[in-house]
């Protein structure tokens, strides 16, 4: 079990009532166990990291939705494009229908 370490410093911020509702919503979308949480590993990873962005989870299925949508959309059109070349080769590669037999002057007679 891991042992958690004391924290003994305090920052406080303030947030209008937007802010607030939009932080609250985030910490219960990614299940954070509270907002200190939260805000604490935002911080954190931000200093870490010198200020520059980490990729989030969120992001990336945002991401990754965003090029299946485009991939599904280009197999669609590859698909009717197959499917309309193989329709007209098919009826083409295949043989010549016959003519109807017994009418007309071709019949025997009789």
């Amino acid at each position: 079990m891991a042992v958690l370490r004391s924290r003994s410093r305090l920052v406080t911020f303030r947030l209008d009532p937007e802010e607030y509702a939009a932080l609250r919503r985030v910490c219960i979308s990614t299940g954070a166990r509270s907002m200190s949480e939260f805000a604490r590993e935002a911080v954190l990873t931000s200093v870490d990291l010198g200020g520059a962005a980490k990729p989030s989870l969120g992001g990336d299925l945002v991401t990754l939705t965003s090029r299946l949508q485009e991939l599904d959309k280009l197999l669609r059109t590859v698909s009717g494009v197959i499917n309309r070349v193989l329709g007209d080769g098919s009826e083409s590669s295949g043989p010549a229908p016959e003519e109807p037999r017994g009418q007309g002057g071709g019949g025997a007679i009789g």
